[in-house]
């Protein structure tokens, strides 16, 4: 039996009749429901030391809400949430927050993430940037050849000029496979670009009975675009990018 003064860590919220999933937590810690009238958080007793925001640590948090996810609805916490005892979980996030939560639970139920990046094929695309500006390819073919030292503010000019090219057409990519792809979800989730070669980033909130729909959907542009982007989706996944849940650490 856990000891209810004890600090407990909390992975997310799900319905009060819904069954633990049967995988180990943080430091290989049981999981544990504790619920507060029709809602209840997934949690189990927080580790002893400060708690660390390591890959294994990571990868636990999202097993559990994913093992959950196969129980039913849940509604994911951020990575590293510790209340100080089973008390003030009750009473910070289960009863401060009942309505909410069993609102979002409602809102969420047959639905899971889906997260999609498109990476580009850097040469590919340079190719395409060219094409498609007759003023890059003008400059880039009168700097063949030159030396550097001779023409270093020109091409200065044709770095601005690429990367101005490759912002626009990512935007116009970006938008294209949202567009393309918000037919089939209920919600959609835009995120930056993670990283220079990166031309899509973006989680779609989708109705489990309607993923074959997505998913022939995405194949779709995944065809279209095989020569320029390599797309890689990931989930079914807990709704994380569309779920707040108002409780801090």
């Amino acid at each position: 039996m856990t000891d209810k003064a004890e600090p407990r860590y909390v992975y997310g919220v799900v319905r009060a009749d819904t069954a633990a999933p049967a995988v180990d937590g943080i430091a290989a810690a049981p999981l544990e429901l504790i619920a507060d009238g029709d809602v209840a958080a997934l949690t189990s007793i927080a580790p002893d030391q400060y708690l660390e925001v390591g890959r294994e640590e990571l990868l636990t948090h999202s097993r559990v809400l994913e093992a959950a996810l196969d129980k039913g609805t849940v509604l994911p916490m951020r990575f590293g949430v510790v209340l100080s005892d089973e008390e003030t979980l009750r009473s910070d996030l289960l009863d401060a927050h009942h309505d909410e939560l069993a609102v979002q639970l409602t809102e969420m139920d047959g639905k899971v993430e889906m997260t999609l990046k498109g990476v580009y094929d850097e040469e590919a695309v340079l190719r395409e940037i060219v094409a498609e500006h007759p003023g890059i390819a003008q400059l880039r073919g009168e700097l063949e050849g030159k030396p550097e030292a001779a023409t270093y503010y020109e091409r200065i000019r044709l770095g601005e000029l690429v990367a101005a090219a490759f912002v626009e057409r990512q935007e116009l990519d970006s938008e294209a496979a949202v567009e393309d792809l918000r037919l089939h979800a209920v919600a959609v989730a835009v995120g930056e670009p993670i990283h220079e070669r990166m031309a899509v980033n973006a989680s779609f909130l989708v109705e489990r009975a309607k993923l074959d729909e997505f998913d022939r959907a995405l194949d779709a542009i995944g065809e279209r675009k095989a020569k320029l982007i390599r797309f890689r989706v990931t989930g079914p996944l807990p709704p994380h990018s569309f779920v707040e849940l108002g409780v801090a650490a």
